[in-house]
């Protein structure tokens, strides 16, 4: 490598931003999001957005908002946006698109494809805009998605009961829980009508009309040649659905750091 290193940063949220932030100083950093603004979930004029979008400014990071990360190959990034197609040549690409709960294959969670199953960003979403979802509705997973997707389905006048394999004290949200139980099926023909759970060797049906998944984050991996890290390759994610502002700046700094150490083990 020659002169400062470069970086992609794909993802222009608090966790994109706050890295290509702590990166800017030593390394010519790009940050790429398909959307036309910073801030992600948080939103483009979130207090913590500003401040980190203006450090970056100050750093000599360059945005490319509107533009979309399509491909990794060979240490170079292959973007779509309003300045065309294009390889952007880069030393190490940090992914910081965001998060998902984890979807029913991904939980072993096994059912037929029917209506009423939700991830719980959808619920959410569908919440804000006042739509009704489900009379009995069922959510696996506690955390910030799950309290978030409640609030709605509760004041929608649903009747909310959770399934958490962790054993605890119930949330304080929702009429009901199964702690320590684990979700292993859904039933349905055309829409959903139970979700089996487990613990041990028991077995007990919840009835309900609607499913929302909301637990175990999985990163959204939307770039081809980046799909698990690699030499290279940082996923900068949310480690829960749940973390504080402080806690992802404090994340960044020690990826930041990271790519750092190994730059500099490369270079010797």
């Amino acid at each position: 490598m020659t002169g400062r290193p470069t970086v992609a940063v794909v993802g222009a949220g608090l966790a994109g931003l706050s890295v290509a932030s702590a990166l800017a100083g030593d390394h010519r950093v790009t940050v790429l999001d398909r959307l036309p603004a910073p801030g992600g979930v948080l939103g483009y004029d979130h207090p913590a957005v500003v401040e980190v979008a203006r450090d970056c400014r100050a750093g000599g990071v360059t945005s490319l908002l509107g533009t979309t990360a399509l491909r990794w190959a060979k240490h170079r990034l292959l973007a779509a946006g309003p300045q065309g197609i294009e390889w952007l040549p880069a030393d190490h690409l940090v992914f910081a698109g965001g998060a998902r709960p984890a979807l029913p294959a991904e939980l072993g969670l096994l059912g037929p494809r029917v209506a009423g199953v939700y991830g719980a960003p959808v619920a959410i979403h569908l919440g804000e805009a006042g739509v009704s979802m489900g009379r009995e509705v069922c959510v696996v997973g506690v955390g910030d998605w799950a309290a978030r997707a409640i609030h709605h389905l509760t004041h929608a006048g649903a009747h909310v009961t959770g399934v958490s394999p962790a054993d605890g004290d119930p949330p304080p949200y929702g009429d009901g829980w199964w702690m320590g139980w684990r979700a292993v099926a859904y039933e349905g023909v055309r829409r959903v009508t139970a979700v089996v759970v487990a613990r041990g060797a028991s077995r007990e049906r919840i009835t309900c009309d609607t499913l929302v998944l909301a637990g175990d984050s999985r990163p959204l991996r939307n770039v081809d040649g980046a799909i698990t890290p690699t030499a290279g390759v940082t996923f900068a994610q949310r480690i829960s659905d749940a973390q504080t502002i402080e806690e992802v700046r404090d994340d960044s700094l020690a990826i930041a750091n990271r790519i750092r150490d190994t730059q500099g083990s490369a270079a010797r």
